[in-house]
């Protein structure tokens, strides 16, 4: 088994800086995307059609001030939750399963990387990587506004610019945990990859069959309980028929319960320990 299959790099720091040795990972996942032509025509594609129109539409017409319903907005836009997805779909799909496939875990555990910072590093990697969709364009959107506004409470819109960051920021890690767990469940990157693609999806059309009856299905959904929550983030509140606490839940299922079975995975994996 060569080491280039499995993307493995020798660590060439000190021995006492285990702690920074998910970086490793992280540059290896980031770099390998920037390399995918599937990963950058759904980028090039869904940036065009998610943002730049929107930046020169919006830009373009007359507004006094970025304003927290049209970042909300803009983050809460179908074409975005699309091509996030098929994003979150390509970039995680083989993350975990091409470990599998391979068993490079073997390389990974015997240079002395914990399974916290091999996960840390698949994290950290699928992050970054999926931030050039998440955070960045809509940073850029918020500035075109606010530099083209024609009044002058620029606070204002800092304040709504301070917002998007965390928004993108929020966006971007939203969709990881349950996509790091489809991946880590096979090992082949086509399973993982539709896996994803259907756990982010099927549950809306779910949830749609059953809102008629109690608004509080919509959370089943993550790309709803994602919608709220820009709404959250920007200050608008929730939907006054969506109990608090039951959305609060949601965030927490969709996030730590795939992590931690996704963290014992790997631990089981792991040698050398």
């Amino acid at each position: 088994m060569g080491l280039n299959p499995v993307e493995y790099r020798p660590w060439n720091g000190q021995r006492n800086r285990q702690a920074r040795r998910f970086l490793v990972v992280a540059e290896s996942i980031f770099h390998h995307d920037l390399r995918s032509k599937w990963f950058l025509a759904v980028l090039i594609i869904g940036t065009f059609l998610a943002f730049a129109l929107n930046i020169y539409l919006v830009s373009s017409s007359p507004h006094e001030s970025l304003t927290p319903e049209l970042m909300a907005g803009q983050m809460q836009n179908a074409l975005f939750y699309i091509f996030l997805v098929i994003l979150v779909s390509i970039v995680c799909s083989d993350l975990l399963s091409e470990d599998l496939r391979s068993n490079s875990f073997v390389l990974y555990f015997s240079r002395a990387l914990k399974p916290e910072g091999y996960l840390l590093g698949k994290l950290t990697g699928a992050f970054i990587t999926l931030a050039i969709f998440g955070l960045f364009p809509s940073l850029i959107l918020a500035m075109a506004v606010t530099a083209t506004q024609s009044g002058s409470d620029y606070l204002a819109s800092a304040e709504v610019m301070l917002e998007t960051v965390v928004a993108g920021l929020w966006v971007t890690f939203f969709f990881i945990p349950i996509a790091l767990l489809i991946s880590s469940l096979t090992a082949r990157r086509t399973y993982a990859a539709v896996g994803t693609f259907m756990v982010l999806f099927v549950p809306g059309i779910i949830s749609g069959l059953f809102v008629q009856f109690d608004h509080n299905w919509r959370l089943l959904d993550p790309s709803s309980v994602l919608a709220m929550s820009m709404d959250v983030i920007y200050g608008l509140g929730l939907p006054a028929e969506v109990d608090a606490w039951l959305f609060y839940a949601a965030i927490f299922a969709f996030i730590i319960p795939p992590l931690t079975l996704v963290y014992w995975r790997i631990q089981r994996k792991g040698v050398g320990k």
